[in-house]
């Protein structure tokens, strides 16, 4: 339950012992954190924050105020930035600052929430062989993991990256990059294109581009560089239902099969959407939406429509189901759902790096009642 004048007692006590230099790591990450979501961005704030214990006070409490005053509804605050937390994150900091600070004071006794929590996702990947050999990225160094052929597979810095002198007189081999829930990846195919892959989600595609077309396939959702070449298109072949035809392009594919279709986002460039005996060529800003038909979407939230790749969980009026369907994916869990679905809607962001517990916490905050068995969320209602 939140207590408002336990928690301000707690964090100026550690405000204090912040400008004393007697904290640890864990707590100024934690001080410095709290200034930035109340938009203290400048430290000086802290040298006399003795005297404005009051202004401070009130901010928090409005921010507390602001988060649950349109309940259900978990609202923005802020404008999109790489740090940004949304309304969850705010109620977590505000209405669970006992928490926290008992967290921060006995880093080594164990707590019930941690024992019940789920870490956030992390970076990692399968790599596929031609041969059908497996190398899990997670754990793989810098340097060559794979030659196949005359190209070679590099690791650097946690991307891959292909090398290759050409595949002249030779059968054109395909590599797949797989990530699991609870995994993201980015990589550099052999033309230069970047792609980020979310959790769920797969890449095929050939180690060396020889022929007419740069052709690759893709399940779940990837986000898309595509390099130049006129002379070479590149082509994207989306759950071998759907093709996109795109030259030097920046877009996003969401093709999870257990949302309600496939959707291609344009942020720069152009791209050509086919499906069936349908076209959509789309403009940056543009979507193109694919359920029984093709259809177009015009003035789409960009943003939000590639936040994944930046760390961050947005919502513009989601529904409870939809917001797990992420959550699952990214935490790897499974959910269900005990008596009648919360109606509920969610529009805001949430920080991709925070646990699940304290997520929930935040969108408990609108009424919704949970308990985490093992690997298991339930929604009680």
């Amino acid at each position: 339950m939140y207590n408002s004048g336990k928690d301000q007692q707690y964090f100026f006590r550690l405000l204090a012992r912040y400008n004393e230099g007697k904290v640890t790591p864990e707590e100024a990450a934690f001080v410095e954190r709290y200034m930035e979501l109340l938009d203290y961005r400048n430290k000086d704030v802290l040298k006399d924050f003795e005297l404005r214990k009051d202004q401070i006070a009130g901010d928090m409490q409005e921010r507390l105020l602001q988060s649950i005053r349109q309940e259900p509804v978990v609202r923005t605050m802020f404008p999109m930035r790489k740090w940004v937390t949304a309304a969850a994150v705010i109620l977590l900091l505000m209405g669970s600052g006992y928490y926290l600070s008992q967290r921060l004071h006995t880093p080594k006794v164990p707590q019930i929430a941690q024992l019940t929590d789920i870490p956030p996702g992390k970076t990692g990947a399968i790599l596929t062989l031609a041969d059908g050999s497996e190398v899990v990225l997670d754990s793989s160094k810098n340097g060559v993991i794979a030659i196949q052929g005359n190209t070679t597979v590099k690791l650097k810095n946690g991307e891959v990256y292909y090398n290759n002198n050409g595949q002249s007189g030779e059968k054109v081999a395909y590599n797949t990059i797989t990530t699991p829930n609870g995994r993201q990846y980015q990589l550099v195919l052999p033309d230069g294109t970047k792609v980020w892959l979310n959790a769920a989600s797969s890449l095929t595609y050939p180690i060396a581009f020889t022929e007419k077309e740069r052709k690759v396939s893709v399940r779940g959702e990837a986000y898309f560089e595509v390099a130049a070449n006129a002379r070479q298109p590149f082509k994207v072949i989306i759950n071998d239902v759907t093709s996109i035809d795109v030259l030097g392009t920046k877009f996003n594919i969401n093709a999870y099969k257990d949302e309600t279709g496939i959707r291609t986002t344009l942020l720069q460039g152009a791209v050509k959407v086919n499906y069936q005996q349908a076209s959509q060529l789309l403009q940056p800003g543009q979507a193109a939406q694919i359920g029984q038909q093709l259809s177009l979407v015009e003035d789409v939230d960009l943003n939000s429509a590639v936040a994944w790749k930046e760390g961050i969980f947005a919502f513009d009026n989601a529904d409870l189901p939809a917001v797990l369907r992420q959550l699952a994916r990214w935490y790897d869990i499974e959910v269900s759902y005990e008596g009648k679905i919360p109606s509920a809607t969610f529009t805001g962001e949430i920080d991709k790096t925070l646990t699940l517990s304290q997520v929930l916490q935040g969108l408990s905050a609108t009424r919704i009642n949970y308990k985490i068995e093992g690997n298991k969320l339930i929604i009680q209602h």
